[in-house]
């Protein structure tokens, strides 16, 4: 508050000034994040039918390798993390490669690289397909540098909600129905569906087999109930990301689903936010993004209490500002 004068502070004073200093400081390490993540050079060409992508309008998209064929998709989400699902892995580590900045996996270009895998973490309570727990980090076996082709998405904070009707895009290598795998990256927009909706829809026409007919906690659905356009083989482990004020956000990992763009049966995904927890403390540098209002109105908040405790508690206080 400018015009005041400076007096002395006690001690406690400042532990409390140091304190606020560091709760600011987090807080805009949070919005740089929010800067830096999920905003890719080439914008995104807003087409529900399943098509083309453009190289760099998905940097975070890798393309998990097995002995140099695609066997899976994943997505960057640090200079040296990449995450996808724990069901991709099912040989030895030292035959899988990651694949980054390709836009065709024929061609990947000069602007592409591929990476050795360091090392894999499964999420322990992971029990086989269609079951909770279907995530994996990779450890690159080297830090990239970021371009307009290789960047990471943003990870959303548990705060984060992905509510029904939300229109979000999933990315892959993966089968085009009944036509071989296709070499250019793909992109369709699917809109999100609540788990008591797609419990639903998978409890309609039931056959024997092992897919669960309830959509438990740790998933997210996606996609439309007369079918037709859907995740499919190939596109595992990749992203479904959802706009998040100026950023694109990694709301779901392709996990499971009963065929392909079949009616009745959307497609499954690994819920990011419910695996916060676990991603911090495997990757403890990593950053998760809130909502950019609920930021802003949390930097309002601890800045008025911090006035008023400065002004009202008498006695010597340092005040500055304007």
């Amino acid at each position: 508050v400018a015009g005041l004068q400076e007096v002395q502070a006690t001690s406690g004073e400042c532990t409390f000034s140091a304190f606020l200093f560091l709760l600011f400081q987090i807080l805009n390490e949070s919005l740089s994040f929010l800067a830096a993540c999920g905003r890719p050079h080439v914008s995104l060409n807003r087409i529900v039918k399943g098509q083309d992508t453009a190289p760099g309008e998905f940097p975070w998209q890798i393309s998990l390798q097995l002995n140099k064929r695609h066997v899976c998709g994943g997505s960057l989400i640090s200079d040296e993390w990449v995450i996808t699902a724990a069901h991709c892995f099912y040989q030895d580590l030292s035959q899988y490669q990651v694949l980054l900045g390709a836009n065709q996996l024929s061609n990947p270009g000069p602007q592409s690289c591929c990476l050795g895998v360091k090392k894999v973490i499964v999420n322990p309570t992971y029990a086989g397909q269609t079951s909770s727990g279907d995530i994996a980090l990779v450890q690159l076996a080297r830090k990239v540098h970021y371009s307009e082709f290789i960047l990471p998405i943003c990870l959303p904070d548990a705060s984060v909600k992905f509510p029904p009707g939300k229109v979000c895009w999933v990315t892959g290598w993966g089968n085009l129905l009944d036509l071989p795998s296709p070499q250019t990256l793909q992109k369709l927009q699917v809109p999100i569906i609540d788990s008591k909706t797609c419990s639903a829809l998978y409890r309609t026409n039931i056959a024997d087999g092992p897919i669960p007919r309830v959509i438990k906690d740790d998933m997210i659905c996606a996609g439309f109930a007369e079918g037709r356009k859907d995740a499919c083989k190939g596109d595992s482990g990749g992203p479904m990301v959802c706009p998040v004020g100026q950023s694109w956000v990694l709301a779901g990992i392709v996990s499971w689903g009963e065929g392909c763009a079949i009616e009745n049966r959307p497609g499954v995904y690994s819920r990011l936010t419910y695996y916060q927890k676990w991603i911090h403390s495997h990757i403890p540098g990593i950053q998760f993004v809130k909502d950019p209002n609920k930021v802003e109105r949390i930097r309002v908040l601890c800045f008025f209490p911090c006035l008023f405790v400065c002004v009202v508690g008498g006695e010597s206080y340092l005040i500055s500002g304007t």
